[in-house]
């Protein structure tokens, strides 16, 4: 007996010791990326499943996974101007956003330029650039909530204190309109501060003074707003749908950051525990929630906070040891599951996956009337976005047809409250064509097309 317990318990405390290791980590490694020369590298989530990376310096590197992290793959950059690749926000499996330096070492700027793939990076097309002497792209990042709307921002391509460089689009990236807004005496603007909530609130950090830059009226009026603490590179960044609590952090202001509740005009200054000094910072807020996320590039660990409460209290998040200098890290909310990368310059790739409390938000609001929405984005492969408003409770039905009227996928079929609502629906198991998404709730019913490209 006393060696059948001591056979059965030898797995047991393996188990336990690997599990203590690892599976207490909130955040664990998911796999790494061959960069090289690597100036700051960027992340953006489309989904659980899909992710981009970029970054490099003299020599543009691009990376994508479609599997959740277990394998990260290469994309071809052929075609994108040799210069430093300063920010990133996929679409899709196959298309992406990027935006570099202006130079090959992301340093003196100037032109800077914003490129597109639908392909995969089999094709790469510069969409606009900035033109002038000066300037990088800090940022390209469309809405969680309207994601029709997005924006890219650069710094001002005459020199710090001259007009920015903003092009804005409300349909989805089929047409981009360039807005300039005024400039501030001696500023320029911060890599990854962008934060958009729709297309009237919208902004940018400052990379010369602890302020962000803000509009909440869609851009024909800016204001900032002092954050209240050291260091004067505004580098991370996030807003709450409501558009009154954010959170902000300069590079080196750990471990303290800045909160705001009324929409950015006064902040005042939160510890978010510990101690140490960083060089760079990002932040990021999910929809729907209170839930906000904070990374610092921490010499000693990998610096990733989290807070519950729209950033009032924090607590330090865990990551496999010896894991630092993180400085960007973003997520996609499926249902309320979160799921997050984090990319430093070492290569090594982070992943989270938690669910998230959400709360009631504007889009609880009861609508006036029915509506359908257009899916986004169109064409997709292989996961789209479907809104619908209903103004009275009842059951919901959302179904998929192909050409010829048979139903393919049943993507809502339940009772819903009044409201407006998202659903995401995968068509990873359809093959490439038109198809056409239709609601029944009561007596309302609309049917609307979308395109599936493989």
């Amino acid at each position: 007996m006393k060696k059948i317990k001591l056979l059965f318990l030898i797995p047991v405390l393996i188990w336990i010791m690997v599990f203590c290791e690892s599976g207490f980590s909130q955040w664990t490694i998911s796999g790494s990326i061959p960069l090289t020369g690597t100036l700051w590298p960027s992340v953006s989530v489309v989904n659980a499943n899909v992710a981009w990376i970029a970054g490099g310096v003299s020599t543009p590197m691009v990376f994508r996974t479609i599997n959740g992290g277990v394998n990260w793959t290469t994309i071809p950059v052929s075609g994108l101007p040799v210069k430093a690749l300063m920010c990133i926000w996929g679409i899709d499996s196959l298309t992406a956003y990027v935006g570099d330096g202006g130079d090959a070492a992301g340093t003196t700027g100037g032109d800077a330029s914003i490129s597109k793939t639908t392909n995969g990076g089999l094709n790469w097309t510069t969409i606009f650039h900035t033109g002038g002497t000066a300037g990088f792209f800090n940022g390209l990042i469309f809405s969680r909530k309207t994601p029709s709307f997005g924006f890219a921002e650069s710094d001002p391509q005459g020199g710090a204190g001259t007009a920015y460089y903003v092009q804005k689009t409300t349909n989805g990236g089929a047409n981009w309109t360039l807005t300039n807004p005024p400039g501030l005496v001696g500023e320029s603007s911060a890599q990854n501060s962008l934060i958009a909530i729709d297309n009237q609130f919208y902004g940018y950090g400052l990379n010369a003074t602890a302020r962000a830059y803000l509009t909440s009226n869609g851009g024909t009026n800016w204001y900032t707003g002092t954050l209240g603490i050291t260091g004067t590179f505004t580098a991370a960044l996030a807003f709450n749908d409501n558009k009154l609590n954010g959170i902000a952090a300069t590079s080196t202001s750990h471990p303290n950051i800045a909160r705001t509740t009324n929409g950015g005009t006064t902040w005042s200054s939160v510890s978010v525990g510990g101690s140490g000094t960083s060089t760079l910072a990002s932040m990021k807020w999910i929809q729907n929630s209170n839930t906000c996320y904070y990374v610092a590039t921490m010499t000693s660990a990998a610096g990733i906070y989290r807070s519950t409460n729209s950033g009032l209290n924090w607590s330090v998040m865990t990551a496999p040891a010896g894991q630092t200098g993180y400085s960007h890290f973003d997520f996609a909310l499926t249902g309320n599951t979160v799921t997050g990368f984090a990319i430093g310059a070492s290569g090594i790739v982070l992943k989270l996956s938690e669910t998230v409390t959400l709360t009631p938000s504007e889009g609880n609001i009861i609508p006036a009337e029915y509506k359908l929405a257009q899916n986004y984005p169109n064409p997709f492969n292989p996961v789209t976005k479907i809104g619908y408003s209903i103004p009275k409770s009842g059951y919901v039905t959302i179904s998929v047809h192909d050409i010829l009227g048979k139903e393919v996928a049943v993507i809502v079929n339940e009772y819903k409250n009044a409201g407006s609502f998202t659903v995401e629906f995968d068509a990873v198991k359809l093959t490439s064509g038109v198809y056409f998404y239709k609601i029944i709730s009561g007596n309302f019913s609309d049917t609307k097309k979308m395109m599936v490209l493989k």
